[in-house]
């Protein structure tokens, strides 16, 4: 650190001179910060009321960083694109030399929180505990110059603390978030077990006699409140999948984002009752049932209608919950935005446009192929198109398609509704998996029969749904005569904008990545890959894309599959029509930026093992 500062150093003027030498303010910009600050200040402080719940703002409680970030420079659009807390913060953490922290919401310690800092005075001072680390608390702190605060902090803590620059915005709003879901599980701790708290089960054969909590405690404020946090944050960060896990002790509250599960919360083992109860009397299920059950919720995310999905089944400790998201903007999207290549969209959308044939995506579970479908009955659903779906369970309800839940224990499967769809003057009909002889036989009728019939199949490629059809005995004549094309599909992670860098590769990935003489291009071919940044939680990823491998049946493949060739000889002849391999596409995302080796490697490593 070049110079020791002082509390009272930290000054809008301070900032405002700081960004305008990094070239990040002009000086225009600068002198209307500075002459401008106290009206600004007071109308933050108007405003201030609804990030505080009300409370009255201080003027101290409003940092330099929060001040400058919220003018709108009039002469200069650039400043304003630029001059955000994180930024300005980035920045004065670089010039002063105090390590910068982006607060990442799925790493804070929660319990390290609430137990060191009370609510009060986290807020008043805009610090936040961040971690343990060498006897020392690491602290993020709006303001890391302020020497009396820190004093405070070690007389208050009896440790060491070792302060880090975070935006003003990011501490408040973990703190509203941290403290806020604390203080509703801990009200619901108290009520629960003020009527007698919940019973220490032990093992499953205890757990299946116990009656468990009534709906009243389920309906308790707190816990509604704690719930409809847990589905808001799960939107905030695009999960698609919350885990609500019991265990002995506590219950640990996970949640799947970009196909990766991360830690969130811990909750006492007295309150997961009454959430595991509170998510069951939203889905309609009875809450006195201990068996699986399986539900839905409907809510509300913006102005979008978002469905939940939700699965509990008993176990040794309570009632284990799966809450599975259903986003209507990931699961319906345009084909052009499932990562297809420009040739496999327009072969996959020539195969939609026929007026009959068997149309498979395969791949295996949580590949996407349910939103591959979907999006192409999107593209086919119109006025003049009676599209009808028979699924098991229904993914997402939607306007345009009629919807059909096959349920074979209630005597209507795949294969019986199919039977009755094909009465109702179906178009196109899709039959969310073919998992039975049955099924497949009729859905291959349904084609033959002049409908359009869309399907999935458990297979690592293409070439390997044709030897599944045999094997549920279609025979190969009546494959030949029907099948249209196939898909097969995988997810990738996509390399994260915000951290991509260019790294090269090593002589064995560039040899596994198919290229010959790999040793005359290794440390010479670049890839991008994530560093790992805040946005995309220190990962390196942030969303997801499709890899495919799409297999148009020709004249050729078509003669080949009536004789009954191998899946060896269809995948040779093929090869050698120009099918591009599902590790082909994966090394072009690579090519592209989209995704990382190790990432196009993880996800294709099934698939280079088919035949």
């Amino acid at each position: 650190m070049p110079r020791t500062y002082r509390a009272t150093d930290y000054t809008l003027e301070f900032v405002a001179d700081l960004l305008a030498r990094e070239g990040i303010l002009t000086d225009d910009a600068r002198r209307t910060a500075t002459a401008r600050e106290g009206v600004q200040r007071a109308r933050l402080l108007r405003d201030g009321a609804s990030r505080s719940g009300g409370r009255a703002l201080r003027r101290a409680e409003l940092s330099p960083v929060e001040v400058l970030a919220s003018f709108e420079f009039p002469d200069a659009r650039r400043d304003a694109e630029l001059v955000d807390e994180d930024k300005a913060t980035q920045a004065v953490a670089k010039a002063v030399g105090i390590p910068y922290r982006k607060i990442d919401p799925l790493k804070l310690d929660a319990q390290l929180i609430t137990r060191t800092l009370s609510r009060p005075f986290a807020r008043k001072h805009a610090v936040l505990p961040l971690e343990r680390r060498n006897g020392s608390l690491v602290v993020a702190a709006a303001n890391p110059f302020d020497r009396e605060l820190l004093e405070n902090l070690r007389g208050l803590i009896g440790a060491e603390v070792e302060a880090v620059l975070s935006s003003p915005s990011d501490i408040h709003r973990a703190i509203a978030e941290v403290y806020g879901f604390r203080q509703q599980i801990s009200q619901a701790r108290v009520e629960l077990e003020g009527g007698g708290g919940a019973p220490d089960v032990t093992n499953l054969e205890q757990f299946v006699n116990l009656s468990g909590i009534d709906a009243l405690e389920a309906s308790s404020e707190p816990v509604v409140a704690a719930v409809e946090y847990l589905l808001h944050y799960a939107f905030e960060q695009r999960a698609s999948d919350i885990h609500l896990e019991p265990r002995r002790e506590e219950s640990i509250i996970r949640m799947r984002i970009d196909g990766v599960l991360h830690p969130v919360h811990r909750i006492p083992k007295a309150v997961h009752g009454a959430i595991a109860n509170r998510f069951k009397i939203m889905s309609r299920l009875d809450i006195a049932l201990k068996r699986p059950q399986d539900g839905r919720i409907r809510t509300a995310r913006g102005d979008a209608e978002m469905e939940l999905r939700v699965s509990t089944v008993p176990t040794t400790f309570g009632d284990k919950v799966v809450i599975r998201v259903l986003d209507p903007t990931v699961l319906v999207r345009d084909l052009s935005e499932l990562g297809f290549l420009p040739d496999e969209r327009d072969q996959f959308e020539r195969w939609l446009l026929r007026p009959h044939g068997l149309v498979i995506v395969t791949g295996p579970t949580g590949s996407g192929k349910t939103t591959t479908l979907y999006s192409a009955l999107q593209a086919l659903a119109s006025p003049e198109v009676n599209v009808v779906t028979i699924e098991d369970p229904i993914e997402m309800v939607h306007e345009d398609f009629n919807q059909i839940a096959a349920n074979q224990k209630t005597g209507t499967g795949f294969a019986e509704a199919l039977r009755h769809v094909l009465r109702q003057d179906p178009d196109v009909v899709m039959v969310g998996e073919v998992r039975d002889a049955e099924t497949a036989a009729q859905a291959v009728q349904a084609a033959l029969t002049g409908h359009m019939v869309l399907t999935t199949l458990h297979t690592n490629d293409t070439v390997s749904a044709v030897a599944r059809l045999r094997d549920l005995g279609v025979p190969s004549f009546l494959i030949a005569a029907t099948l249209t094309g196939i898909a097969a599909q995988r997810l990738v992670r996509q390399v994260c904008p915000s951290c991509a860098e260019d790294v090269p590769l090593t002589a064995d990935e560039v040899q596994a990545l198919g290229v010959p003489h790999p040793e005359d291009h290794a440390g010479k071919l670049l890839a991008r890959r994530g560093r790992g940044c805040p946005k995309c939680r220190f990962t390196g990823y942030y969303g997801r894309s499709g890899i495919f491998e799409v297999l148009p049946v020709n004249a050729r493949l078509r003669h080949l599959v009536a004789e009954g060739a191998t899946p060896e000889v269809l995948l040779r002849t093929a090869r050698q029509d120009g099918l591009r391999p599902l590790r082909e596409h994966a090394v072009r995302k690579v090519a592209a930026g989209v995704t990382s080796f190790e990432e196009a490697m993880r996800a294709t490593a099934d698939a280079e093992a088919a035949p």
